[in-house]
């Protein structure tokens, strides 16, 4: 993640917000309206795919800023996982007092890590239940007024294909649609290694039928990560083309992890304009063409999450 339009457009935040089942969007479902998780006894640890502080594209600057709700007081612990790491020890830790039910922490990265620059993702842990969001944007020059992603419990990334059994291939596999192509859009794929184990697997340019597209575009991107790390790849439908009538537009991505792979995976893409860096988000999905979802969540609950980003 170079940074968020760069990034994924500096990456972008999450989502499961599109297109996840209304079960892994976490930290909300509890007695009175709170965060409420009972998979947990009421413990948390939320993955935010994104956390940015640095420069970008077009003269921006883009910071992070972070909110936490709490259904109880007490300490919640933060870390930042640089992007690309070799080892899945955090960057950098911080405790944050929590005494109210939203806590609001302007420029995380700089304000309670310490950091002056960084890219990464942020891990949120808690004994008690908590949700978090971040927004990541543009201080200076041109670019968006902001994205926001939103913490998703760790368990809900997606696993790998078991060795055994039979499977088909979209019962372990998200899928990004709704991408823009160049030459007016670039779009960003970043996957966050959402387990200490870290994260194996591919990202995989397809056509709207899934099969191989044409053009001379890298269609097959490996990734290997450290736990609650992330890889962002860049500009990935370039050179890329659809052999449909519908054009580029038709093109997707989906996202594997190797098959008997340790860990869990969370993906998500920006769309950014090339000419005003404005950009959006699509989150990974494992929703399929109607054919409901995968096999591959995380401890049952919905893996696509990905996932603010």
């Amino acid at each position: 993640m170079k940074y968020l339009k760069s990034l994924v457009g500096v990456a972008a935040l999450v989502g499961a917000l599109a297109s996840f089942p209304a079960v892994a969007q976490m930290g909300g479902g509890g007695a009175n309206g709170g965060p409420g998780d009972g998979m947990t006894n009421g413990t948390e640890d939320l993955i935010i795919p994104v956390g940015v502080r640095g420069a970008g594209k077009l003269s921006s600057f883009f910071v992070t800023d972070l909110w936490i709700k709490a259904s109880g007081t007490g300490t919640a612990t933060l870390y930042f996982h640089a992007a690309d790491s070799a080892s899945s020890s955090p960057t950098a830790t911080a405790t944050v007092n929590i005494s109210q039910p939203i806590t609001y922490l302007p420029d995380v990265l700089q304000k309670n890590f310490g950091l002056a620059s960084g890219s990464g993702a942020i891990r949120v842990t808690a004994s008690f239940s908590v949700s978090a969001t971040v927004r990541v944007y543009n201080q200076t020059g041109s670019g968006a007024y902001g994205l926001a992603f939103m913490g998703m419990p760790s368990r809900t990334g997606m696993s790998s294909m078991p060795m055994g059994g039979s499977y088909g291939m979209d019962e372990y596999a998200m899928y990004m649609l709704g991408l823009l192509p160049q030459p007016d859009n670039r779009v960003n794929v970043n996957v966050v290694a959402s387990a200490s184990t870290g994260a194996t697997g591919v990202v995989e340019i397809v056509d709207a039928d899934g099969s191989t597209p044409t053009g001379s575009g890298a269609k097959s991107l490996p990734f290997s990560l450290s736990g609650y790390s992330s890889h962002q790849f860049n500009d990935v439908l370039a050179n890329v083309h659809s052999k449909f009538p519908t054009g580029d537009a038709g093109l997707q991505i989906r996202v594997r992890m190797n098959q008997g792979g340790a860990g869990m995976v969370m993906a998500y893409a920006v769309v950014n304009d090339n000419t005003t860096n404005d950009g959006y988000v699509v989150m990974g999905s494992m929703m399929n063409g109607g054919r409901g979802m995968g096999g591959g969540m995380g401890s049952g609950m919905g893996g696509g999450m990905t996932g603010g980003q």
